[in-house]
């Protein structure tokens, strides 16, 4: 005598199947929404460790490099504000004769003539030729020269020129000088300090 029927035999192995795959789904989706991101987010999470660590192990190097970078930006800065202590904002050339006759009759030198040029603008600042004649000793001259490099107005000598004179001790000189003006960008970087301070 059997007690369960084909029909219920039938109906039980369909739900045998219908349970293994039901199984077979949920373990691979499973797999898929849980097990493969933890693995990726422990990897990327492991990799972030290292980093990490590196850094920590790195602090004392990365400290010295911004000791050396704040001891260089210091220093820029520093050379900054010379400059802009040595560059008046106009070209000034009355200011720049007096300075160069005082130096002049400091060292005895006579200054003939002073012809100053046009300024010109050029990027981030202006520049203007400024042409003396002059005469005096050897001695004089040079000193003239070595003094001028200590004025506090900034200033290069861009053609000079010495010739030999009636007499043995006095010399004429010629030389054309550049002086500097309005540096442009410090307002602007003042401004910027400003709003970021």
């Amino acid at each position: 005598m059997q007690v369960i029927d084909e029909d219920t035999k039938r109906f039980g192995r369909l739900l045998h199947y219908a349970g293994v795959l039901a199984t077979v789904v949920c373990t691979t989706a499973g797999y898929s929404f849980l097990h493969a991101p933890a693995l990726r987010d422990i990897g990327e999470t492991s990799v972030r460790i290292d980093g990490l660590l590196a850094s920590v192990h790195n602090g004392p190097v990365t400290r010295e490099h911004h000791r050396i970078a704040a001891e260089k930006l210091h220093e820029v800065r520093t050379r900054i504000a010379d400059l802009q202590r040595r560059v008046p904002r106009d070209a000034d050339a009355g200011t720049f004769l007096k300075d160069v006759t005082q130096l002049a009759n400091d060292g005895q030198l006579a200054i003939k003539d002073f012809h100053p040029e046009k300024p010109e603008a050029k990027t981030g600042y202006g520049e203007m030729q400024v042409t003396l004649k002059g005469q005096g000793s050897f001695g004089s001259i040079c000193s003239f020269i070595d003094q001028l490099s200590k004025l506090t107005r900034l200033s290069k000598i861009k053609d000079l020129t010495v010739t030999v004179g009636e007499s043995a001790t006095e010399y004429p000189m010629t030389a054309t000088l550049v002086i500097y003006f309005g540096v442009r960008g410090s307002d602007q970087a003042s401004a910027r300090e400003g709003r970021s301070g």
